[in-house]
């Protein structure tokens, strides 16, 4: 699965993966740090590891995958 990776604009720990090439302004997410995305990655391919299986399944779910990083990602 490829991946788009967004930043929230006023919270620089929380980000917003969605499939690679989706709209993120027709995502509504009840938390406001994700009112306003900043795009980091796109194309992010991950697999269908233990790692990446909780952001697959919120994807395939509801369109959207919401983490924290403690580090930037580069």
């Amino acid at each position: 699965m490829k991946i788009d990776i967004y930043q929230s604009a006023s919270s620089s720990q929380k980000y917003l993966s969605v499939l690679s090439g989706a709209d993120v302004s027709k995502i509504a997410v009840d938390d406001p740090d994700y009112a306003k995305l900043i795009r980091q990655k796109t194309g992010v391919e991950i697999g269908e590891d233990s790692l990446a299986a909780d952001a697959i399944r919120d994807i395939d779910q509801q369109g959207y995958h919401l983490h924290k990083v403690r580090f930037a990602i580069n």
